[in-house]
């Protein structure tokens, strides 16, 4: 009887029937992978590249300096006393400009050059030793007078022209006074923004930077604020803000001695105002004109500052004076 016939269980299948299933399977797998590959072959590639485009080069990296802020520009005007060329600044002023306005020291030695030079050193040594250091102004040099006439602008020219000449210091020359005639006229300058203009723009709180206004000269060192115009309506103000305009000129100008060239004593507030802040104070008097007692007056406006010297000018020249009178110096008329 056979196996089938008596029904009993069936012997376990060999090993290699399982290797056969194995094999199958696999091959059956091999099948369906072609069948997909074929199907996306259909397909075609992605719509946002074609055939003809060319590999996208590779970008070479951003190099670290390209990283790097772009620093800010430094302030035109700093603190360690430069004056900066500026294209926005007015014109150089040449030497015809400055003879034009009254300029007598051309470089070469005259009775009148060591005449400026003496007075030039005694102002430098008081201005030193001024006590309005404190107050961080002590490089002020302010230049003017008793009564209009007498030679202030004259004076305040040559005084600035002589120390930057014989290099005793870097020279900022400012224009106060806001006659008809005043320097910045006499430049050619007249119309220009200048000190005032900082001064409105300080007294609004739109404090405004000096470096385009300052005019380079053609004497080496000296440099020129013309003083701009006055506006209606914010005279106190402006009063006020010229004082803390100046003070800020003199604590980023520390190594300047900054000349004003201010209006007469008698006939405006301006130089009493401002004299309680002034390291050296010049006072022009015109020889053989001038009163004893404008004299007297303008001293008493000035007695707020801390140093005053007075300076004769127009003074007629005989042989009587010992300075200058010899034939060793060329006397300059």
């Amino acid at each position: 009887m056979s196996d089938a016939d008596t029904g009993s269980a069936a012997s376990p299948a060999p090993a290699s029937a399982h290797l056969v299933e194995r094999a199958a399977a696999l091959l059956r797998a091999d099948a369906r992978l072609r069948d997909t590959e074929d199907a996306l072959s259909d397909i075609g590639p992605p719509h946002h590249v074609t055939a003809s485009e060319p590999p996208r080069p590779i970008r070479d990296p951003v190099p670290p300096a390209a990283l790097t802020p772009a620093r800010p520009e430094p302030e035109a005007i700093t603190t360690d006393g430069g004056l900066p060329t500026n294209a926005k600044q007015p014109p150089a002023l040449d030497i015809a400009a400055l003879q034009r306005a009254g300029l007598m020291l051309t470089g070469e030695r005259s009775r009148i050059a060591e005449e400026y030079r003496i007075s030039v050193t005694r102002a430098l040594r008081a201005l030193r030793g001024s006590r309005a250091g404190r107050a961080g102004t002590a490089n002020l040099m302010m230049v003017t007078s008793a009564r209009p006439g007498e030679g202030k602008s004259f004076s305040a020219l040559n005084l600035a022209a002589s120390i930057a000449q014989n290099r005793l210091a870097d020279v900022l020359l400012i224009d106060l006074d806001s006659k008809p005639r005043c320097l910045s006229a006499t430049l050619g300058l007249i119309g220009r923004a200048g000190l005032l203009d900082l001064a409105t723009s300080a007294a609004t709180g739109d404090v405004q930077a000096p470096e385009a206004l300052i005019a380079r000269t053609a004497i080496e060192g000296l440099s020129f604020l013309p003083v701009g115009a006055r506006r209606p309506g914010v005279e106190g103000a402006i009063t006020r803000a010229v004082g803390a305009t100046l003070e800020r000129l003199s604590r980023r100008l520390p190594r300047h001695v900054i000349v004003l060239d201010t209006a007469p004593c008698l006939s405006t507030n301006d130089p009493s105002t401002l004299a309680g802040m002034i390291g050296e104070v010049l006072l022009v008097v015109e020889a053989e004109r001038t009163q004893r007692s404008e004299v007297e007056a303008a001293l008493d406006l000035l007695k707020a500052a801390t140093n005053v010297t007075l300076v004769l000018n127009k003074v007629k020249v005989t042989q009587r004076h010992s300075f200058g009178s010899s034939s060793y110096l060329e006397t300059s008329e």
